[in-house]
């Protein structure tokens, strides 16, 4: 009897507890399954509570064999929606535990681009304007390409040609068929044929296009006067050569040595000039006497000699001024002087006998006419001459003019009948 009750109330006690457990934890079933067996009753201890399974191995195949998660026990098996796969929101997008985690893992396996044609559908104004930029830049590209492959093409060209050309330019150059073979030195103004042949030396194997102008000049320099060289070539074998001068701006008479200078338009000392000159009628210096000229001595050989080249005369220097060839002036009174040399026109220089250079703020200017020009220091210069030569023009019998200060010069003129 005690064995009877014992064991209905372990009947009740699983009933109650059975109830209970549905109540509070579902389960879950599979669609289709049958019902599951009922538990054997011989164990008297009450039925422990089911383990619950992860989420992840809950998954079921649905028609289209797509993963679906069950639902939880407490609301009823809901059968696999028929939905398109591209309309269901992916389960668990918000979470980020591992199981959800774990559910994203499987996905839909996509057909081969080549058996699916994805459908037609127009594009937004700017996907289009960016496949058309993306179909432009793969044209580019292909005409870079063959643009670098034509350059590429035309420089080998290029080089090919350049190559030819040279190897034959090189040939060329010193080829004996354009050998200098008839070498013709001249002589200039101040240097002579002679002097000029002796500097000179041209090596053999020399041709019209490979002689070196550069050690032709730099042997000619030796020569004070020449300040360069110039190359005539005549094909097929002549070569002529001639030394280039420099410009004389002034001749510097020294009285206390009776000896010239010349000075060139650089301001450096030339060289020493001769004071015995021949001179024609005009007063022209020419080689050997003519008849009707005259030899000129002392200032007067320096004047005609200054007059020649379209230099001013120095004269009255001081006596410190120390001329050496090729070196600068460094004479105060000799760069003031230079100063108006430069600065004056051809055609003023034309009219100027000799410039007087005591001081830099005593010089004076004597023309061919006979007037004295006070012109002070280098300032103005062109100012200076231009009121000289107005007031020349306006004005008769003036014997002397002071332009020390060319806004307020004053003049003095001789009375005439």
């Amino acid at each position: 009897m005690r064995r009877y009750e014992r064991r209905m109330a372990s009947s009740s006690n699983r009933k109650s507890n059975s109830s209970v457990s549905k109540a509070s934890k579902p389960t879950f079933r599979r669609a289709g399954s049958k019902a599951s067996a009922p538990r054997p009753q011989a164990a008297p201890a009450p039925v422990p509570r089911q383990a619950k399974k992860p989420i992840s191995s809950y998954t079921a195949r649905t028609r289209v064999g797509k993963p679906v998660m069950r639902k939880r026990a407490s609301a009823p098996a809901a059968k696999p929606l028929k939905q398109k796969p591209a309309a269901q929101k992916p389960i668990g997008s918000k979470l980020s535990t591992p199981a959800v985690a774990a559910l994203k893992k499987p996905q839909r396996r996509m057909k081969p681009l080549t058996t699916v044609a994805a459908p037609a559908k127009p594009a937004p104004a700017g996907k289009a304007a960016s496949l058309l930029g993306r179909i432009g830049a793969v044209f580019a590209g292909i005409a870079h390409a063959i643009g670098s492959f034509a350059s590429g093409k035309v420089i080998a060209i290029v080089v090919a040609c350049a190559l030819v050309l040279g190897v034959g330019g090189v040939v060329l150059v010193n080829s004996p068929v354009f050998a200098a073979t008839d070498v013709v030195i001249e002589g200039s103004e101040h240097v002579s044929t002679e002097a000029a042949q002796r500097l000179v030396t041209i090596p053999s194997g020399t041709t019209l296009f490979n002689v070196n102008a550069d050690a032709i000049t730099e042997a000619l320099s030796e020569n004070p006067w020449v300040t360069g060289v110039s190359i005539e070539r005549e094909f097929p074998h002549t070569l002529r050569i001639k030394p280039e001068e420099r410009t004389v701006a002034a001749i510097v008479y020294i009285p206390a040595d009776d000896i010239a200078w010349a000075i060139g338009s650089d301001g450096n000392w030339i060289a020493p000039v001769s004071l015995s000159v021949s001179t024609d009628a005009e007063g022209n210096v020419v080689e050997g006497t003519v008849e009707g000229g005259q030899t000129l001595t002392g200032a007067d050989a320096a004047h005609a000699l200054a007059r020649k080249d379209g230099a001013i005369l120095f004269t009255d220097v001081p006596t410190d001024v120390e001329p050496s060839t090729g070196r600068e002036v460094s004479s105060e009174v000799v760069l003031a002087g230079l100063a108006y040399a430069n600065g004056f026109s051809p055609e003023f220089i034309a009219q100027i006998q000799s410039l007087s250079l005591p001081s830099v703020d005593a010089i004076t200017a004597y023309l061919d006419s006979g007037i004295e020009v006070s012109l002070g220091a280098p300032d103005d210069i062109e100012t200076k001459e231009r009121v000289v030569t107005r007031l020349l023009e306006q004005q008769q019998g003036v014997t002397y003019i002071n332009v020390r200060v060319p806004d307020n010069y004053t003049f003095r003129s001789a009375p005439t009948d």
